[in-house]
């Protein structure tokens, strides 16, 4: 993979959401019975230092764990009610930014997440999430 390519396997994640397509191209592959996410961090996802916005990680993440835990709950659908991350390192134009996931705690009325972004394996960002089942 050159810096400025997508990963070998993955294809377009078709957004469910407006706000999804604008942040985009997001990307998947399937991996088992899951899925890897990814986007490959271009100009326009910058801040005025040059490096991937904050927004643009936090977004892409709770995108992609709402996703997870709508898949989870065979579509049913869900909200964010709460996120915390940490920002640990940055990602530039050009690097691959993929996102890895699990669910801690599933119960009746919410979904505990974990989330991570890594670029060349190595961990940007780390969160932890509440996602509120509302139903079909």
């Amino acid at each position: 993979m050159t810096s400025s390519s997508i990963p070998e396997g993955f294809r377009l994640y078709g957004a469910r959401s407006p706000f999804t397509s604008k942040i985009g191209p997001l990307y998947y592959k399937a991996d088992g019975d899951d899925f890897i996410y990814g986007f490959l961090a271009e100009e326009g996802h910058t801040n005025s230092n040059g490096v991937v916005h904050g927004g643009m990680l936090f977004s892409f993440l709770d995108d992609i764990l709402g996703h997870i835990v709508w898949r989870s709950l065979n579509q049913k659908r869900c909200a964010t009610i709460s996120m915390n991350c940490d920002f640990v390192a940055s990602a530039k134009p050009g690097d691959w930014v993929e996102a890895r996931s699990e669910i801690s705690r599933k119960g009746m009325a919410v979904i505990f997440m974990r989330g991570e972004l890594l670029v060349r394996g190595e961990r940007i960002l780390s969160a932890d999430g509440i996602w509120k089942i509302i139903g079909k």
